[in-house]
């Protein structure tokens, strides 16, 4: 046995912490340099646990006080407050030594530092109606105590609304959350809305907390019997024991400003807060545990598979184990068709789903260029007066708010039918990737005679919006010798040429909206063919590396085994 075998080996005495588990994995990894793919989810896991940050996401629908209640929580107005947000505006907080916002833009990920002041401007309908600015998420930095020790605060937007985009980009980010606050208030205490929601998200949330805010609004025992009704609510969506806090996040927050006096009735943040505290000092650790060690069983028990081939091929006669090889080669090989065969159906679906949209889109174009030169000739009836560039300002705004007119509400639509094909599309191929490893790993144990524990494959499928509408210009766009012409001239050729051109607007932005379409399938379809195939390629990649490992290898990979099956007790403990 070889020195680095002899470390490893020596850590297998003692029950692993998670940490030591991912290094001797790493120690084992590379002794064999059996995938890169392998090596990098290694690195990523023992990041996620170097940096201890914790995503708790604030969630619920809108008017419950979400904002308040952050802002009770930082002890400041961080977040604007009693107006209506802009839809499917993710904000982050964390700490930072000094307060900051940065406002990400949809279009080519642009970023701008702005002031806390400034976020109205952004962030809520009256400052960004319709998100005009197109701003895609607000990273917000703040020097809070609360912040300090690695949590991410995140204001999600109101799900449940009239626009359906919120509560999926809600219930998309939540793959990024550890924990969960679900903000309810007591009018009425929770809708079935609400209900639907928690009934989606406890699976994929480690931890729920429920807030009842606004207890400040009612009678003092009305709180009591509305957490009771609560209580059976959440029972029924098969949530035991919830942890449900009564509170007002209004008058917490003036407490924090100017602490109560002796007499007045407390926010009750506080309760809240001691019970966060005992959270972050002794369970936060546990949910970022859990999910590594979650990823570090699979990788443990794909390493052992491949070992425990290893000793098994060590005990065969070199002609048996030479057929067992070439067996094996043909199984590999198999398998990295079947991979390719999938990789084309993807490609091809994805395709399939660009030519609809293109289909859609032509039609939504066809179906509006009349109705939009009808509305210009109404703008051109109600503005008779105004004349030169002060005329051409209020063209652009007026057609820019026809192409959205025409495009957002489509695009809402068809985002929703173009995720409800990417569910069924993940869904499919999802399956067939499990297919594909279980009948790889059923067949290569059968061959060498080791039991299998299946691996499986879970990756969603998701798009996210990067667009920005276009109007050109009104007078950068005309010949320059028309700007010479007299303002009783050029108003009724700029009306003509506008309206000749309405279908070439119309089509420039359906080209954008294309293009955009385009690049956020890739994108995703890229991402979901990697993660879906990387589970495989881990697979075929460290049976490899067994298979042509040179003679003698079988105490190596005996003692390896032994390890591996320590690793995965102690993270299945880690589990339970």
């Amino acid at each position: 046995m070889d020195v680095g075998h002899m470390a490893i080996a020596a850590q297998a005495v003692e029950p692993h912490s998670i940490e030591e588990s991912l290094r001797t994995l790493r120690a084992i990894e590379e002794s064999k340099s059996s995938s890169k793919g392998l090596r990098d989810k290694l690195v990523a896991l023992e990041e996620k646990l170097a940096t201890g940050q914790l995503h708790l996401a604030v969630l619920g629908q809108m008017k419950r006080g979400k904002s308040s209640f952050i802002n009770a929580l930082l002890g400041v107005d961080v977040l604007p407050t009693g107006v209506l947000p802009v839809t499917a505006i993710i904000t982050e907080i964390r700490y930072g030594p000094a307060p900051e916002a940065i406002i990400v833009y949809a279009t080519g990920g642009l970023r701008e530092s702005v002031a806390l002041s400034a976020l109205a401007d952004y962030i809520t309908e009256a400052g960004n109606p319709g998100n005009k600015k197109q701003v895609a998420s607000v990273e917000v930095a703040y020097p809070s105590s609360f912040l300090e020790s690695g949590i991410v605060l995140i204001d999600t937007p109101g799900i449940g609304s009239t626009h359906v985009h919120n509560t999926q980009t809600t219930e998309s980010y939540l793959e990024h959350v550890d924990a969960g606050i679900v903000v309810l208030s007591v009018d009425p205490p929770i809708t079935e809305v609400e209900s639907q929601f928690v009934r989606r998200i406890k699976e994929d949330i480690p931890k729920l907390f429920f807030i009842l805010n606004k207890i400040d609004v009612v009678s003092a025992d009305e709180p009591s019997k509305i957490t009771e009704f609560l209580e059976n609510e959440l029972s029924r969506l098969h949530i035991e024991a919830p942890e449900i806090f009564q509170l007002s996040a209004r008058q917490a927050l003036q407490e924090k400003r100017q602490p109560f006096t002796h007499g007045e009735i407390s926010s009750g943040l506080d309760a809240f807060e001691s019970r966060l505290r005992t959270f972050l000092t002794k369970e936060k650790r546990q949910v970022l545990v859990r999910s590594v060690a979650l990823d570090a069983l699979q990788i443990a028990r794909t390493l052992k598979f491949a070992a425990s081939i290893g000793v098994r091929a060590g005990e065969l006669g070199p002609a048996e184990l030479e057929g067992k090889r070439m067996a094996l080669d043909r199984l590999l090989e198999r398998t990295a068709t079947e991979v390719r065969e999938l990789q084309i159906l993807l490609r091809q679906r994805s395709t399939d789903i660009l030519v609809r949209v293109e289909k859609d889109l032509k039609a939504q174009v066809e179906g509006h260029v009349s109705e939009v030169q009808q509305h210009l000739k109404r703008f051109q009836e109600q503005h008779t007066k105004e004349t030169g560039r002060a005329f051409g300002t209020l063209l652009e705004d007026f057609l820019m708010r026809e192409v959205e007119t025409v495009f957002q509400n489509w695009r809402i639509q068809e985002d929703e039918k173009i995720q409800a094909e990417l569910d069924e599309l993940s869904s499919r191929f999802v399956a067939q990737g499990n297919s594909i490893l279980e009948r790889l790993e059923k067949s290569a144990g059968a061959l060498f005679e080791i039991p299998v524990e299946h691996l499986s494959i879970s990756c969603p499928l998701r798009v996210e919006s990067r667009l920005r509408y276009r109007v050109e210009r009104v007078f950068y766009s005309l010949d320059s010798f028309l700007l010479l012409l007299p303002r009783f001239l050029l108003r009724p050729v700029v009306l003509r040429r506008m309206h000749n051109n309405v279908s070439l607007l119309l089509d420039m932005n359906a080209g954008r909206i294309r293009y955009d379409y385009v690049e956020r399938l890739q994108a995703s379809m890229t991402q979901f063919e990697k993660n879906l195939c990387a589970a495989i390629t881990m697979v075929t990649d460290t049976l490899n590396s067994v298979l042509h490992a040179p003679q003698g290898s079988a105490q190596k990979n005996s003692v390896t085994v032994g390890i591996l099956d320590s690793i995965v007790c102690d993270c299945s403990r880690l589990l339970t």
